[in-house]
Parts: structure tokens; C-alpha cells; sequence
């Protein structure tokens, strides 16, 4: 101990002249593994002594011979006075200052063991190393909103000094978001870096920078830092009801990073997985029960997972059981009976709502206000609630259907009870006629309309002589609402008409019901015969009915017709339409005769009387058919047809005339008529640039040969304001006349309308301001000018009428009533001579016809003018008509519907 003292001494007070150390360092750096070697020679010229080497501790260190180690011992070296210390495989252990002791002289050498820096937990990236995982601390999680800590472990001696960067920036430790520590274990140090309420902000690279400054070395570890979010379920599972046998669903959503993974759980039980039972779907987040039943029911919890946390939610399931009432129990009774229908749960809820209805009627517990002789109420039997409606003094009205309604949370259910109602057949007098009309040879029905229940028995007899289906009658039953019709069919000759008799008969009476089948023929010949009206091609006939009908309304009127020595035509007339022969030749002689029409057929004509048709003439006005307020934009289309009475020679033109007038009274043209002539074959024509708001008189005239018509005219009104788009079915551009046919000499015309017509200038530019002033001057006098006009033609005021009457002699407008305006309705009166000289006084009536109408129009024919154009027209028949009485399809089928269900439900009851 005293040895060691003096060494001690001697290290704190310095080194000894007498001692020679190598090398000459104090300090010697080696790292771990590597070896070193010290020697100290005695430089004493008096002294042969050998110095001696002392560990660390102060030990000695002795030779191998004299029990020093392989890895650490001294070699003597006595002619030399030197000893040497070899050290082998030096460990973190051997640091420290060895000694050399010579006597009272002592030096030493420092031994400083280099540790080489080392991450030990950094992930390897051999290509066969394992792949990372947490244990690695090159990638790290944080938990956002949280205080959370990144770790650096590093090995090394001496201790490294630890620095960290985010993002290439150095962290300061003034930063108060981050707190330094460091934690050793072993010769393992964990550098701990921790950062308080982290936020998206702290995601990104990390570096771990350890650095031994002595030695003049750096290593840096990086970190990649994921900032985590823990599940959030956000759309948690909602409290389901469902119903027995079904199947229900939840639905479960988290947000999260990274995304959440699904479980879910029955109560506290083990996670549910997918199977028949339960369907896990869209990645488990939804979670589908199937084949529900009661046990079912309970808490379902959604668990959201991930490396950041758990959330948890739960939805409960109610299951219910939906209702199933009683079979149905139909019953039968007769009138003036009673009856109760009950209704009752098999199976259900306890909470469920019964009802009764009829049809869509609900009824109420208790007496119904609209048939007090229907009662709702309950009662119990064997601890179930019965639900009970009872009818009393049963009527026929009371048959049908009566619904028991079942109501609760896990849906309805119903059962119709049927009450059939006997009763003795009745017979409907308001279906069933009592008077039959027909005629010899053509099939004629009577209808029996009855109904029974149970079913009846129907018979039909004549005279009380039964009538059998096959054998002398032809009998059919039909089912239709309100019950059966039974029709018998007959063909008869003068000998069948008379009383018939219908028998329906069950087992609770009997009704029968008379039909006098009455004979009909076609009508008496007519008697009063008068032709009112005359003209080139035609002549029309008034008549007044037969004495005698023949039993049947006059369904028409036909015209036999013909020259002398030509064979005679016919010509077929409704009773509703004039009696007008059309298609005959001027100025000839004719013989005509009438019969009367009904559904037994044409009767006997009346006696022939003669008819003489006018000469050759112009023909009569065309005939306007478009309506006045027809107009659209600026345009007009006129619209008319050809009179019938042609004058004996083919139109063979139109001309049109029109003009501004004042007002919608005016029936003549004004000053300044515009005109145009169109095709023969033309029907409509329209009339272009006309001015908004205005009225217009228009005139048409046929012409033929022999001159030209007497006109129909029409008084319109143009529209105001923005023009419409045309409607009409005829193309509206400017000067367009419309065939009524189309051939190749007059083809039908197709216009396109220009898409920019309509459209306004566009006006643009820079205005000075004396420019806009003066544009507004002037549409303001513009204005006045256009109403003042306006005041003259329509009301005959203003400044403009103030001048004319002063100046220029016009009229005023409170004497304007005594002039002479003409009689005669729109179109003739006071008229110019249009060419023939005569103005006639009366207008002849004009049968309106459609150009489509080929069998109800005779065209006039044009004899003389051109071969081949002359038809005469056809006879038309009319058909036999039967005299069925069928019944309506709406009839029959709720009939047949109403047996069907008797039937059935018979048969149910029966069993």
C-alpha cells in the first residue's frame, strides 16, 4: 500500500528523470480488438534495477512465467534495464493509466480504448437480412394531438455526443416543443427526443446525429416519422328493428390513420366472423344478420382498430315477430240473419293493432255511424284478444269481402272473410227490357238480367211454350256485374213476335219476367217533298218524316235521281246533315224521288217530281274556312274550300283581295287593295307583311269560265308586340299559296324558316352624350306620332283626324252613322260588280265538307270542259244492322269475378 502511494505520487507530481517510457505520448488511443505496447527502461547509470509495470488498479502486471496473461504481460529485458507491457485484444476494460515503478521513480501511459460509434437498433439492408419491423427505429409512429417521444439508441466509447434535425434543420433544445432526454442501459444509451400536442406538422425525415469529437467522427441514424391519428368512428351502428326471418345490416365507419380495421362483437363475446349466419362486408364494415329470430336480439359493437388506438360502438337489435291472424272463416247466411266474423293473433307481438274494414272503409269499435247494424268490439277467449264484427238483419247489400287488419314494428298481415247471402232470384227491370224490336230474318236478343244465390235455374218460354237452347232457340248466359244475363237469340219470321217469358228459379223462390217482341219495318213513303234551293249543279230538298217510321227513329235519307233516259242514281244522306244533290249538269231537266232510311232498311220512295238546274254561271263564293284571329307575327294564312256549286265549268282560279280597314266592324275593303290570284287547285294562302295590331278585310273570288264569283270575306286583327311563331299547319312564307293536291303541274311547297329572321340589330359603338339625348328626342316624337296614328284608325281621334276633318273634308265620326253601310251578312251587301253585272240579295246556304271525304261528297262534274273528268256518284248502302242488346265488358267481368268467389267460397265452406 505504501508502493502504491508513492506511485500515486508520483503520477500527480510528474514523471521521473530516471525512467525512459515509449512511446512518448502520455495518452495512447486504440480501438477495441486492437493491441499496444508500452516500455519503460531504467536511465539510473548507478541503478541495474528493472522497472515494473502496474495495471489500472495498481496491481502488478507480472511475465507469463510468472502468471501474467496471454493478453497482457511484461517481457524483461535485463542488459537493456528495460521491461516491456504487451497488450493483446484490448476490451473497453483496459482503459485506463498503466504504470511504471522503479524504486521511489514512477511514470505512466494512458490507455484510452476507442469504442466505434453504432445504431444497434437500425433495420439491416442486406439483400438477406429479415425485412424491418418495430424493433427497428428507423420508421416510427406519433400519435397526432398527443405527447409523444421519437428514441435514438447508440453504442460507443468514448460516449457520443447526440444531436437531432427535422427536415435538414437542427433542432434547438430552446424550442419548448421538445424535451431532451437520454436513458442508459448496458453500454446502450437511448438518446429520447419528445415532442409535446404533435400535430400533422411533425410528420417527416428525422435525423439522429451521434458524433466523438476526439476522434473526429460522426454517424447519423434517420428516423421517417409517421404521425398517426386513432380510430374515430364517425358513422357509429344505429339501433335496428327487425323482423323474424329477416335480415338486417349495420353500418360502421372510422377515420383514421392508418385506416382502421373492422371487428365486430356480439355483447362481450368472441369476434364474429363470416359465415351463414353473419355476412361481414365492404372490408368489415358492414355487418349483415341473417334468418332473424327472437334470440337474436342484443348489443352489436363495431371495434375500429389501428397502430394508434381502438374505438368502439355499439347498435342494438330488436327483433320482432310479425303478425299472423287466422285463416279466414267464411260463412253463409240468409237475409235477416246475423252473423259474427272474428279475427284473432296465431302469433305476433304482444303490442299489435287489430281492425276491421270493408273495401277501403275502416271501421271503428262500436256502432258505425253509416249502418248501425254493423258493431265492432272485442273480447277474450283463452287469454288471446278477438276482435269481433257483427252484422244483423242481414240484406243482399252485406255480401262480400270483410278484411281483418293486423298491425306491429315487425309488419302487417290480413285475411278477408266472405258472408254469402242467400236470397230468391230478383230480376233488374231497368236491365231487362220489356219491349224487343226486330224484323223478319235478321237475329234479334231479348236479355234477362237476374240474380240468386244460390244460383238459379233460368228458363224461357213463349206463349208458355218452353223454349229449349238447340232445339228451337239459341239461348247464352253471361256473367256481369250486379249478376248473370241469359239472352236468347232469335231469328225470327212474322210468326215469332209476341209475348216471351223469362223463369229464374233456386231454392228460396222464383221470379218471371214478360218481353213483348215487337215487329218493325222500314218506313211509310214520304209525302211532303220541297226543293228550296236551285243552282247550276246542285239542288237541295227539305222533307218532313213519314206518318209512319215503321216502328224505328230515321236514321237517313236516300235520293234517286236521273235524266230523262239515263238510268238512275243514287245520293245517301244522314239525318242531320241538308239533303243537297251535288254533281249535276246545268240547265238540264231532272226527275228525283226520296225514301226515308232507317235499320230496317230504305222504304218505299216518294212519287217522282222534276228539278231543272240553273244555266251556266259563275260559281259560288269560296267558302273561308280559317278563323280571324288566325294570325301570327306579321303573316296570315287564308284557308277555304271550292263551293259546292261550281257554276258548270271547273274554278279555274282564286283571287284574293285585302286591304287595312278601322276596325272589326268594317265588312269592305279600304282604299288601296292589295290583290293576288292563286292556283285552281289551291286551299290556302298566306298573306305576308302585314302590320302588328292592325285590322284587315279579305276577300276571295273564285272564277270559271263564265266569269267570277261573289266573294266571302273576313275581318281580322293582326297581333301585337313580339311576333309568335307560326302554328298553322301550312309553311308560312312570304306569298306561299297551298295546294289542296299535289301533282307534278302544282307540287306541295317546303319552306325552312330562316333561324335569324327574328332577330334584332344589334347596335354598337361609343355614343357621346349630346348623340343619346338626341336618339331619345326623337323615338319619343317618333312615339307620339305612332299613337296619334294609332288614335286615327282605331278610335277616328287625335291630331291627325283633328286636320283631316277641318282640311281635307273627311267625314267626322258622329255623322259617320248616317251613311249607308249595306245589308246582307259579311262578305256581300253593297259590293262593286265583280264581272257579272248582278248583285245578288240572299246568300245560298253551303253544305261544309273535308276534302278527305270521298264517300260522302259527289265532286261536280265538268261536262264538256274535259273528257274523262266527269264522275256521276255512287250508290251507298246501308248495312243491316242486328238488334243486339249486349252487355257492357265492364259488366261482364266484375260478374264473373263476383261468381268465381261464390263458387269458391262455397266449396270452402263446405269443407
Amino acid at each position: 500500500m505504501i508502493l502504491r502511494g508513492v506511485i500515486l505520487v508520483a503520477f500527480l507530481f510528474g514523471a521521473s528523470e530516471a525512467l525512459y517510457l515509449t512511446p512518448a505520448a502520455t495518452s495512447i488511443t486504440k480501438s477495441v480488438g486492437e493491441s499496444v505496447l508500452f516500455t519503460c527502461t531504467n536511465n539510473d547509470p548507478s541503478s541495474q534495477d528493472i522497472p515494473t509495470w502496474q495495471d489500472t488498479d495498481g496491481y502488478p502486471i507480472r511475465t507469463i512465467d510468472n502468471g501474467g496473461s496471454q493478453d497482457m504481460h511484461v517481457v524483461v529485458y535485463p542488459a537493456d534495464k528495460r521491461s516491456q507491457l504487451n497488450i493483446f485484444n484490448i476490451i473497453q476494460n483496459y482503459e485506463g493509466s498503466y504504470g511504471c515503478v522503479l524504486g521511489q521513480d514512477s511514470d505512466s501511459r494512458r490507455l484510452i480504448v476507442f469504442e466505434e460509434l453504432e445504431f444497434p437498433n437500425k433495420c439491416p439492408r442486406g439483400p438477406n437480412d429479415p425485412p424491418c419491423d418495430k424493433t427497428h427505429q428507423d420508421n416510427q409512429d406519433i400519435i397526432i394531438h398527443e405527447a409523444d417521444r421519437l428514441e435514438c439508441t447508440v453504442i460507443g466509447k468514448p460516449e457520443p455526443t447526440i444531436g437531432w434535425n427535422f427536415k435538414g434543420n437542427p433542432i434547438s433544445e430552446l424550442d419548448e416543443r421538445y424535451t431532451f432526454q437520454r436513458t442508459v442501459q448496458g453500454e446502450e444509451i437511448t438518446h429520447i427526443l419528445a415532442i409535446g400536442n404533435v400535430t400533422r406538422y411533425d410528420e417527416g425525415l428525422y435525423k439522429c446525429q451521434a458524433s466523438q469529437l476526439e476522434q473526429a467522427v460522426i454517424k447519423s441514424l434517420d428516423i421517417t416519422v409517421d404521425v398517426q391519428e386513432p380510430p374515430k368512428i364517425i358513422l357509429p351502428p344505429q339501433d335496428k328493428n327487425g323482423t323474424e326471418h329477416g335480415s338486417i345490416t349495420f353500418y360502421c365507419r372510422a377515420e383514421g390513420d392508418p385506416q382502421p380495421e373492422y371487428t365486430w362483437y356480439r355483447g362481450g363475446g368472441d369476434p364474429l366472423q363470416d359465415g351463414e349466419k353473419y355476412t361481414l362486408g365492404d372490408e368489415g364494415r358492414e355487418l349483415t344478420i341473417k334468418d332473424l329470430v327472437k334470440n337474436d336480439l342484443g348489443d352489436y359493437t363495431c371495434q375500429a382498430e389501428n397502430a394508434a388506438g381502438i374505438d368502439q360502438k355499439a347498435g342494438f337489435l330488436n327483433v320482432f315477430i310479425p303478425p299472423l291472424l287466422n285463416p279466414a272463416f267464411n260463412q253463409t247466411k240468409s237475409l235477416n240473419e246475423q252473423v259474427e266474423l272474428e279475427c284473432f293473433l296465431r302469433r305476433g307481438e304482444e303490442d299489435t293493432w287489430l281492425r276491421w274494414r270493408r273495401g277501403e272503409k275502416w271501421l271503428r269499435d262500436g256502432k258505425q255511424e253509416f249502418n248501425e247494424r254493423w258493431e265492432v268490439f272485442s273480447r277474450v277467449e283463452q287469454g288471446s284478444t278477438v276482435k269481433v264484427l257483427r252484422i244483423t238483419d242481414i240484406t243482399k247489400e252485406d255480401e262480400g269481402p270483410y278484411t281483418c287488419w293486423a298491425e306491429n314494428a315487425g309488419g302487417e298481415d290480413e285475411e278477408d272473410h266472405w258472408l254469402l247471402v242467400e236470397y230468391a232470384p230478383v230480376i233488374d227491370l231497368n236491365r231487362s227490357p220489356h219491349e224487343v224490336k226486330g224484323w223478319v230474318d235478321n237475329e234479334s236478343n231479348m236479355t234477362c238480367h237476374w240474380d240468386a244465390f244460390p244460383d238459379a235455374k233460368v228458363r224461357w218460354s213463349r206463349n208458355q211454350i218452353p223454349l229449349k237452347d238447340g232445339v228451337n232457340a239459341t239461348i247464352e248466359t253471361e256473367e256481369v256485374i250486379g249478376g248473370v244475363i241469359t239472352i236468347l237469340y232469335v231469328t225470327p219470321t212474322s210468326r215469332d213476335f209476341g209475348p216471351y217469358e223469362c223463369h229464374a228459379e233456386n231454392r228460396l223462390g222464383k221470379a218471371t219476367h214478360n218481353i213483348n217482341f215487337k215487329q218493325v219495318f222500314p218506313p211509310e213513303p214520304l209525302t211532303n217533298i220541297r226543293v228550296t234551293d236551285i243552282s247550276s249543279t246542285t239542288f237541295t230538298i227539305e222533307v218532313e218524316d213519314p206518318d209512319d217510321n215503321g216502328g224505328l227513329r230515321i236514321e237517313g235519307y236516300q235520293v234517286g235521281y236521273h235524266l230523262p233516259g239515263y238510268p238512275e242514281d243514287y245520293q245517301d244522306f244522314n239525318e242531320t246533315e241538308p239533303i243537297k244533290v251535288l254533281g249535276l249538269t246545268p240547265d238540264r231537266k231532272y226527275f228525283y224521288r226520296v225514301a226515308a232510311v232507317n235499320d230496317v232498311g230504305v222504304g218505299e220512295f216518294s212519287d217522282n217530281k222534276t228539278v231543272t238546274t240553273e244555266y251556266y254561271s259563275p260559281p259560288d263564293a269560296p267558302i273561308i274556312l280559317s278563323k280571324k284571329d288566325d294570325g301570327r307575327g306579321d303573316k296570315y294564312t287564308l284557308e277555304w274550300r271550292e263551293a259546292d256549286n261550281n257554276g258548270g265549268g271547273p274554278v279555274q282560279k282564286f283571287e284574293i283581295r285585302w286591304s287595312l280597314v278601322s276596325n272589326k266592324d268594317e265588312t269592305e275593303l279600304g282604299p288601296d287593295p292589295q290583290d293576288i290570284e292563286v292556283d285552281r287547285n289551291a286551299i290556302a294562302y298566306t298573306i305576308t307583311n302585314l302590320e302588328p295590331g292592325k285590322y284587315y278585310w279579305i276577300e276571295i273570288y273564285a272564277r270559271n269560265a263564265f266569269g267570277l264569283s261573289k266573294s266571302d270575306g273576313i275581318n281580322i286583327v293582326m297581333p301585337g308586340g313580339v311576333p309568335l311563331i307560326p302554328t298553322t299547319k301550312y309553311p308560312e312564307t312570304p306569298g306561299t299559296e297551298t295546294p289542296g293536291t299535289t301533282d307534278e303541274s302544282h307540287p306541295q311547297v317546303n319552306v325552312t324558316r330562316d333561324p335569324n329572321s327574328n332577330k334584332l340589330p344589334q347596335i354598337s359603338g361609343d355614343l357621346s352624350t349630346a348623340a343619346l339625348i338626341g336618339i331619345i328626342l326623337g323615338a319619343f316624337f317618333v312615339l307620339l306620332i305612332v299613337v296619334d296614328i294609332s288614335c286615327y284608325f282605331m278610335n277616328s281621334c287625335g291630331f291627325m283626324m283633328c286636320i283631316c276633318v277641318h282640311c281635307c273634308g273627311k267625314v267626322p265620326p258622329d255623322e259617320k252613322d248616317d251613311l249607308e253601310l249595306g245589308d246582307g251578312p259579311p262578305g256581300y251587301g253593297n259590293k262593286l260588280d265583280r264581272g257579272n253585272g248582278e248583285v245578288p240579295d240572299t246568300v245560298m246556304p253551303l253544305k261544309s265538307y273535308s276534302d278527305d271525304d270521298d264517300d260522302s261528297i259527289v265532286k261536280p262534274p265538268v261536262n264538256g270542259f274535259s273528257e274523262g273528268e266527269e264522275h256521276l256518284p255512287g250508290y251507298r248502302r246501308y248495312p243491316e244492322k242486328r238488334g243486339l242488346r249486349e252487355a257492357p265488358s265492364d259488366i261482364m267481368h266484375h260478374h264473373s269475378f263476383i261468381a268465381t268467389w261464390r263458387k269458391s267460397v262455397a266449396s270452402m265452406s263446405l269443407k
